[in-house]
């Protein structure tokens, strides 16, 4: 008998104890590791990555040209006063101009915190702007595509796929004018228009599983308020393409299957069983004598209905705006710009000339990228908002006030973001598509848009350059902030402003300066130069504006009464003062 079966029948076996859990702990660090090893970078973070780069690089390294000075003049005016800032470029009160809006003053705290000048904070506002404009690329396009290509492509197709003829203006996005305009409001405007935008499309997303919150739709008005604080006409084309969003995708329960005949089957007509899904149940429908269900669909007065239930269950989305931009009041209001540019805006006219040079090889493949759309969904979201926003640009044609035709910056945005989603769309003739598109991004780089990045012997003679402006720092260093300065040199009166330096005359339009005062400005300060006018009238016009320089090309005769202080051995200007009105000199 083995040791065992000695043992006693009546003692109990204790039950196996459970085994031992080792858990092994990860050492530090090691899940960091193992995430890193998984992440990847996408495309657009490459090569969004490098444009970023080369682009703020470029922004950088050029001269003070255009509307810097504008800019930069008034970052000086928020250094000077935050809360009562003066005229960005002459010497009058500042109340009620649309350039001291929330981005401007952020910029002037900053200003006034590092101790950094007008001209310092504008272009280093270039980078941050231009990561703006990425993000908020990346995250519109990825709203309407699963492509790990179409941000990437989009981004191509934004700074080359305009026309033959660049665009260098505020707002504008081709290559010759990011580096130019990257420190401007504008450019950051363009980069939270697609950011509210992309938050837009993401809100109303039909695969959405709850409907958004009035906070969420709240916050999405707040959005567009600040897009018109920050930057009024991009505001509008901004806001009006968040509303085209929202009526192009919110559908209400216009969808859902209702039946048109009553739940009491008529006569000659049976009840079929329909299986909703794989083992589901069955539910019966009616039926005609030929077997086929009746169309299930609800009455169109009842759609109408249920869709305009759900437009109006979106009214915190105004209400939002409406107070943001009342927020802003004590510095402008955003309703002004409009009335204050005047019905004749000449400057902004511009925009208007050679539209088919600008746009016509974005036009010749948007066309049929829209037409791809619209015929998957007549509602398609990007077609209708670049519509909308061309049929500002039109009206802006027609009533004179041109200022608004600068919404067609953002309107080639969906243009370009449908060609970039239609490319990058897997399907029968890819190939294609992707070989148009090339071609035409191709020659407007070529032809347009390559004289930022490369050098003149290696672009077609009528391709447009950087600017280059000569400084007037020489000028700045003679004259002391708030002085006014008698000038209609083109780019002396538009760079002197950022000096802190005014102007008789200034350039641009302004709510806070009456067009009928600025006009009138412009006549006495041409009346002044022309060599036309007598001693007292010329003592009359300095005496009215209290004129105290003049700023005289090479070819201008030099007053009698001035006295030539400084000159510019590059283009050869003239800096001359003025005596005051007792004879002697300042």
């Amino acid at each position: 008998m083995d040791s065992t079966d000695a043992r006693a029948p009546h003692t109990p076996v204790p039950p196996p104890s459970p085994p031992r859990v080792h858990r092994r702990r990860n050492p530090p660090g090691a899940t960091a590791t193992r995430a890193l090893g998984r992440w990847r970078p996408t495309p657009f973070f490459v090569f969004g990555g490098l444009f970023w780069i080369g682009v703020s690089l470029l922004a950088l390294s050029v001269q003070a040209c255009c509307d810097l000075g504008q800019h930069a003049a008034v970052v000086e005016r928020l250094r000077a006063s935050l809360l009562h800032p003066r005229h960005p470029a002459a010497d009058l009160p500042g109340a009620g101009s649309p350039y001291y809006s929330p981005y401007a003053l952020a910029e002037g705290v900053l200003a006034r915190l590092f101790g950094l000048s007008g001209w310092e904070t504008v272009r280093l506002a270039a980078p941050v702007n231009l990561l703006v404009v990425l993000l908020g690329l990346n995250a519109f396009v990825k709203r309407f595509t699963a492509s790990r290509w179409a941000s990437t492509v989009a981004l191509a197709l934004m700074v080359t796929l305009w026309g033959t003829e660049p665009l260098v203006w505020s707002g504008f996005a081709g290559l010759v004018s990011l580096p130019v305009v990257a420190g401007y409001p504008s450019t950051f405007a363009l980069g939270l228009a697609l950011l509210t935008w992309a938050y837009a499309a993401q809100l109303t997303d039909p695969e959405r599983a709850d409907p958004p919150s009035r906070w969420a739709r709240g916050g999405l008005g707040a959005l567009c308020g600040v897009l018109l604080l920050v930057h009024p006409v991009s505001g509008v084309a901004g806001v009006l393409g968040t509303a085209v969003l929202v009526l192009a995708r919110v559908r209400g329960e216009s969808g859902t299957p209702v039946p048109e005949a009553s739940p009491e089957p008529a006569r000659g007509v049976a009840e079929e069983p329909v299986r909703t899904g794989a083992g589901g149940p069955a539910r019966h429908t009616p039926s005609t004598r030929s077997g086929a269900p009746a169309r299930l669909r609800a009455p169109a007065r009842l759609r109408a209905r249920t869709t305009l239930r759900a437009w109006a269950a979106w009214w915190p989305v105004p209400l939002g705006a409406v107070l943001a931009a009342l927020a802003w009041l004590p510095w402008f209001d955003v309703l002004a710009l409009g009335a204050g540019s005047g019905v004749l805006d000449p400057p902004h006219a511009a925009l208007y000339t050679g539209l088919l040079g600008h746009f016509w090889l974005l036009g010749l493949v948007a066309l049929p990228a829209f037409a791809l759309r619209l015929r998957r969904d007549p509602r398609d979201a990007l077609a209708w908002m670049c519509a909308a926003c061309v049929a500002v640009a039109g009206y802006a044609w027609a009533s004179g006030h041109f200022t608004y035709g600068r919404v067609l910056g953002l309107a080639v945005l969906p243009a370009q973001v449908a060609v970039a989603v239609e490319v990058t769309r897997a399907g029968r003739g890819r190939a294609l598509k992707g070989l148009a598109v090339v071609a035409a991004a191709g020659t407007g780089f070529a032809f347009a848009q390559s004289g930022a990045v490369l050098p003149e012997k290696w672009t077609p003679p009528q391709t447009r350059r950087l600017p280059e402006w000569a400084s007037y720092a020489w000028a700045a260093s003679s004259v002391r902030p708030g002085e006014p300065v008698l000038t209609d040199q083109r780019e002396g009166v538009r760079s002197l402003p950022g000096f802190g330096i005014d102007t008789v005359a200034p350039v641009w339009p302004d709510p806070a300066l009456p067009e009928k005062e600025r006009r009138a400005r412009w006549r006495a300060t041409h009346r002044y130069l022309s060599g036309r006018a007598g001693a007292a009238e010329r003592a009359e016009i300095a005496r009215r504006y209290d004129i105290r320089w003049l700023l005289l090309s090479r070819w201008q005769r030099v007053p009698k009464e001035a006295k030539v202080l400084d000159f510019s051995r590059e283009t050869g200007e003239v800096l001359a003062r003025l005596p005051d009105r007792k004879g002697g000199a300042r």
